[in-house]
């Protein structure tokens, strides 16, 4: 699972020593039913991305458009990090498709953490605090294993967060279309011999 990267800013910085300095940050305010909808949303709209990405790398797998490697093997792909290495195989994407690809999975870490990590919120902040105790994502994030008693967690503000909704907008809105754009032949004009690759 791909969790977000930690960034250093003032911000962060002020979020996480007051985290420091907390007590007990588990009994930091809940979540609103705003900020449920906002996690839901980001879930709901990375299950449409996941829908649509599967559609792509099939339509790719049909027309011979993937990597021998991946030939006739897309549809067990389990890991969405893998199946985005068979659709990234495709050597005819520009670089404008690698960077909505590569925002796409960095993006997901976001949703990872809403979906994965119980949330509250900060008491005197628009912000959030995300918190785990699975020793797999301390290590993922950390590189070891932690030591008995140790949280794993992330802190990004609201308004943040609620930026990403636009951009996993206009990612679904291209990626809706790919799926028909790579399925439909090249239509020939009149004298043109060259043929779709």
């Amino acid at each position: 699972m791909a969790l977000p990267r930690a960034s250093e800013t003032e911000r962060t910085v002020h979020l996480r020593k007051i985290v420091e300095s907390a007590e007990n940050v588990v009994e930091w305010p809940r979540l609103t039913d705003e900020d449920l909808l906002l996690f839901a949303r980001i879930i709901h709209m990375y299950s449409s991305i996941d829908f649509l990405l599967r559609m792509t790398v099939e339509v790719m797998d049909q027309n011979g458009l993937v990597a021998s490697e991946w030939r006739g093997r897309t549809a067990k792909i389990s890991n969405m990090y893998e199946l985005n290495r068979a659709i990234c195989s495709g050597q005819f994407w520009n670089e404008g498709h690698r960077s909505a690809f590569a925002a796409i999975e960095e993006h997901r870490r976001a949703r990872n953490l809403v979906a994965h990590f119980i949330a509250r919120r900060f008491p005197n902040e628009n912000a959030f605090i995300f918190m785990t105790k699975s020793a797999s994502d301390f290590k993922q994030v950390y590189g070891v294993h932690p030591s008995d008693g140790t949280m794993l967690y992330g802190v990004t503000d609201a308004e943040q967060l609620a930026g990403l909704i636009p951009v996993l907008k206009g990612i679904l809105s291209w990626l809706s279309r790919l799926p028909k754009d790579l399925s439909t032949p090249v239509v020939l004009g009149a004298g043109d011999t060259s043929q779709k690759t």
